[in-house]
Order: C-alpha cells, then structure tokens, then sequence
C-alpha cells in the first residue's frame, strides 16, 4: 500500500529538521569549547609587546578609554606594580578605514608596538605594520609636554618626525594615529592622572 503524498512531504520535514537539531547542537558544543572571550585574545597577542603577566588597566576615574577624530583608546593593560602599560590603539586614516596596534610604554618611553589588527594590502601597506617601521617610535621619552608624532613624506628632519613608507602612506597615517593616541592616554591618565 502506498502512503500519501502528505506523509511523504511530513517525513522529509521530520527528518530535516531532526537534521537542523542536531547540527546546530553540534555547532553550539564547538562553539562553547573554542570560544575565545576578547580579554584572552588580547592578552595572548600582548606578549608580542610584553612578556610578563598583563591584568586591564583599572584605576578609579581614569580608567576610561579617551578617543578623539585620530583614532582611540580601546583598552589598556598593566603589568601590576610596573609602569608598564600596553595600550590597544586605534589609528584612522588606514586604506581600509583605520588599523589597532599594541603600544607598550614602559618607565615612560614607547618599548615596543605590534599589530593588533589591521587588514592593510599585502606587501604595500603591510610594510607600515612591521617592526622595522614601529622601530621609528622606540624608545621616545614621553613627557606630559610631548606633542606626539609628526607624519612626513620626506625624510624625518625633526626629533618627533616619522617618514611614511613609500608606497603605504595611507597605512603609515594610521600607524602614527594609532601611535600618538596611546601617547595621548599615558600623558593624561598615567603623567597627569586627568579624569574625563
């Protein structure tokens, strides 16, 4: 005896549903047992900055990030009991609309940067996004009266000049962005301790 057209089109809904259920259970166990929280991540990519224990930047009214038209502040972490900060920066002005770096400052002057995420081209504004570039910036005294980082398409003439590279002047913008906003957090929660 043949079955309906009906209970054909039932079973075929029963059994792709059935189907669903089960793989998006699976998807949720995966998911539950290989997420990731952004403190973790942050924390594993600040060893490219810093090798020491890093906890978030926590001070009663200067915690909060600053941002202005140049980029912002998205988080800060501290080696406890250290004048070591690792600042997660945001740059615009990159040629796919802005970049994050990871600025440690440490006993006030810039120890070491490294991309935190950045999605420039390959092989041309990439060259913006690597140590021998970031290495302009290292070992800058930071001072409460340091007016941050100056971008030239020539040669750097001045103390505080940084000369784009050729070729990923857009992605050399955003880097120096990225840069002097981090500048700009220590000079006012770190040198002056301003609230805002």
């Amino acid at each position: 005896m043949r079955k309906g057209l009906g209970y054909e089109i039932f079973m075929t809904a029963l059994v792709l549903v059935i189907i669903a259920g089960v793989a998006g259970a699976l998807l949720g166990l995966v998911n539950h047992f290989t997420e990731v929280d952004e403190e973790e991540l942050i924390a594993r990519k600040a060893t490219a900055v810093y090798d020491g224990v890093l906890v978030p930047y926590v001070k009663e009214g200067v915690a909060a990030p600053i941002e202005e038209n140049y980029g912002q502040v998205l988080g800060v972490y501290n080696a406890e009991g250290k004048d070591v900060y690792v600042i997660v920066a945001r740059g615009v002005g990159a040629y796919k609309g802005s970049l994050d770096l990871l600025v440690n400052i440490t006993d006030g002057k810039i120890a070491k940067i490294a991309a935190y995420e950045a999605n420039e081209t390959p092989g041309l504004g990439s060259k913006a996004l690597q140590d021998s570039y970031f290495s302009a910036f290292y070992g800058k005294k930071i001072t409460s009266d340091f007016k941050g980082f100056t971008f030239v398409k020539g040669p750097a003439i001045a103390p505080d000049d940084v000369s784009a590279v050729t070729g990923a002047s857009k992605s050399s913008t955003a880097v120096i962005n990225a840069v002097n906003i981090a500048v700009k957090w220590y000079q006012m929660r770190v040198l002056t301790g301003v609230q805002q």
